[in-house]
């Protein structure tokens, strides 16, 4: 087994997202096998202590991480799968593609460059807390996960629009005793 990650430490896709970013489910049930996920077992995680805690899973069991190793190409051949690394290879019977969008392909629309400069435009990938905006109403295109947590953190500090398909609601407070 070997994992790659493209980044320079276990969990820095996590660190690099926005400041208030948490799971949607509580620390008791955040664990991998074999090492119990730290904290109050109600509590809901934040985006380091994720990364902390896949930092030191891979660490505990000696996880096999080659960092600052990004895929360029995969490719079948005669049932075995070629992947390059810039000037590296490895060959191998089997892959297991766990990547994610998460912020890393912006979809972003043409005419987005055609917006007047003043306009300030942000990715997902970009926020970090509402102290980057200007003063004066925010939209947020995409309702989901991302978006719809961006922008209820918004809505504390600026008038906010969120644009995107109804992705429903939970009918409870998720740190509120009901939702156990």
């Amino acid at each position: 087994c070997l994992i790659l990650d493209g980044n320079e430490h276990v969990g820095d896709n996590w660190r690099a997202q926005w400041d208030s970013l948490r799971l949607y489910t509580p620390a008791g049930y955040d664990s991998l096998p074999g090492l119990p996920f730290p904290g109050p077992r109600w509590s809901y995680p934040t985006k380091d202590q994720v990364a902390d805690y896949l930092a030191a899973y891979a660490k505990r069991f000696e996880l096999p991480v080659r960092t600052l190793a990004r895929v360029d190409r995969l490719q079948a051949i005669d049932g075995k799968y070629l992947l390059r690394l810039g000037a590296d290879s490895i060959i191998t019977e089997n892959v297991v593609v766990a990547t994610g969008t998460f912020g890393r392909t912006p979809s972003i629309p043409d005419f987005a460059v055609d917006l007047d400069p003043s306009i300030r435009q942000l990715h997902s990938s970009e926020y970090r807390n509402p102290a980057q905006l200007k003063p004066g109403s925010v939209l947020v295109v995409g309702a989901s996960h991302s978006g719809t947590d961006i922008a209820f953190e918004v809505a504390s500090t600026h008038p906010t629009v969120l644009a995107g398909r109804d992705p429903g609601q939970v009918p409870v407070r998720l740190d509120h005793w009901s939702a156990r």
